[in-house]
């Protein structure tokens, strides 16, 4: 079988790649249909790889612009062209798998599906303009026609994969073709990336290097999830961490908030692995509570950063409530290293903490409270080692690469009729 897979952002490579190789190891022919933009950088990269094809995207600057629209739209039907193009030849390809956004695809891969008959799976792992995090822009008639160039093809789709389940209640999608993908992390700490590399917590290598924002105590040494609960009746000092992009959709009114009202409680020390372009309002916000930060910067070492995280208390997953997501990739890093979650985001992660105990629930509305339980849990040598344990029991049970690979093995046999194989 030839499999086409297609995306336009270097940030969902490393779902592409996870997939490609699903079916390499079926023994199926795989092109990656990849652009040679780097979102974080925003740069044109050469790149050469086997078996992928690096279509022209235009650069862009803004997330949030005509011309990134305009650019994404044409990278779309370029595809689409590209695509085209093998299915006159004679080999042409047996399925198609886009990931979403960008909305655009879903037109094209419509054009393609009614042409030449061929099955389309969708892989929704981002919702816009759902997520965008600024109020009443939703029923404006562009943000209308940008949610329509997605909703009005999704019939086209023979499987339709969610990264969440929340995004499925969103979009009210078929249950009959629609299956909850999560999104894993491997146990060696190693996920499928082609180079090069993109860090999905950093805004590039030359990001907040030393003395960009001054650390206020020293690093952290790491210890063991299991050993996770220590003696802090002396006032020694809680760590939380914050990993990943500090960009406009995290809530960083809320986070000083909570951190300030926990560290009333007790001493605290917020551990920041990652940069963007609100990193310094971040810092100061959180300082201006008296709650000393250190800034690694972005670490692409993974076991720096799993060591980093495994020496906290809890790892915060608080993002504006106009941010439309179930499950973040941070909070899958945090399960992970057994690191239980400071958390706002609804659906299925709030669903997680609830009925798993893997972290605390935060109320918008009753932040005081919300500190308090946190640090009487932290400091519980009874709780404090059971939400460590959960957290990475529930990783286990749900964001592996086996269970990915097993959730996607099943779908592909009873939605698309392709057999289970033996996987390498």
């Amino acid at each position: 079988m030839r499999v086409a897979i297609v995306t336009h952002s270097s940030t969902f490579e490393s779902r592409a790649e996870a997939v490609a190789r699903f079916f390499e190891d079926r023994g199926d022919t795989v092109t990656r249909i990849f652009s040679d933009f780097d979102h974080h950088a925003k740069a044109t990269v050469s790149r050469s790889l086997p078996d992928h094809v690096f279509l022209h995207l235009r650069p862009f600057r803004r997330n949030l612009s005509v011309r990134r629209m305009t650019s994404i739209r044409r990278f779309a039907k370029d595809a689409g062209a590209w695509i085209d193009a093998r299915m006159r030849g004679s080999e042409p390809f047996d399925l198609l798998w886009f990931l979403l956004p960008a909305n655009s695809f879903a037109p094209v891969a419509d054009d393609l599906h009614r042409r030449y008959d061929v099955p389309v799976v969708f892989d929704i792992i981002d919702l816009w303009p759902e997520s965008l995090p600024v109020r009443g822009l939703s029923w404006t008639p562009p943000v209308r026609m940008w949610r329509s160039l997605r909703d009005r093809h999704l019939g086209c789709a023979c499987q339709i994969f969610t990264e969440c389940d929340r995004y499925r209640e969103v979009l009210d999608l078929p249950e009959d073709r629609t299956t909850t993908l999560y999104w894993y992390k491997s146990t060696d700490g190693i996920d499928p990336q082609p180079v090069p590399a993109i860090d999905l917590g950093s805004a590039g290598p030359d990001a907040n290097e030393p003395g960009d924002v001054a650390s206020d105590v020293a690093p952290p040494t790491g210890l063991r999830a299991d050993a996770a609960w220590r003696d802090m009746s002396d006032g020694t000092p809680l760590r939380i961490a914050y990993l990943g992009a500090v960009n406009n959709i995290i809530d960083i009114p809320l986070i000083a908030d909570l951190l300030g009202a926990m560290a009333r409680r007790h001493p605290l020390e917020l551990h920041v692995i990652g940069a963007g372009e609100h990193l310094d309002d971040f810092v100061a916000a959180v300082r201006s509570h008296s709650v000393p930060v250190v800034s690694h910067g972005a670490i692409y070492d993974e076991r720096t950063k799993n060591a980093i995280l495994g020496d906290c208390a809890y790892g915060i997953n608080i993002m504006k409530p106009t941010v439309t997501v179930g499950l973040s990739m941070k909070s899958i890093d945090y399960l992970y290293c057994g690191l239980p979650l400071l958390n706002t985001i609804g659906g299925d992660t709030w669903n997680l903490v609830e009925s798993q105990g893997i972290g605390v629930n935060v109320d918008r509305d009753d932040v005081p409270d919300a500190a308090d339980f946190a640090i009487a849990e932290a400091l519980n040598p009874v709780s404090a080692p059971s939400m460590h344990e959960s957290a990475y029991a529930c990783y286990r049970e749900l964001f592996t690469q086996e269970r990915f690979r097993a959730v996607l093995a099943d779908a592909m046999e009873r939605h698309i009729g392709i057999p289970a194989r033996a996987q390498a």
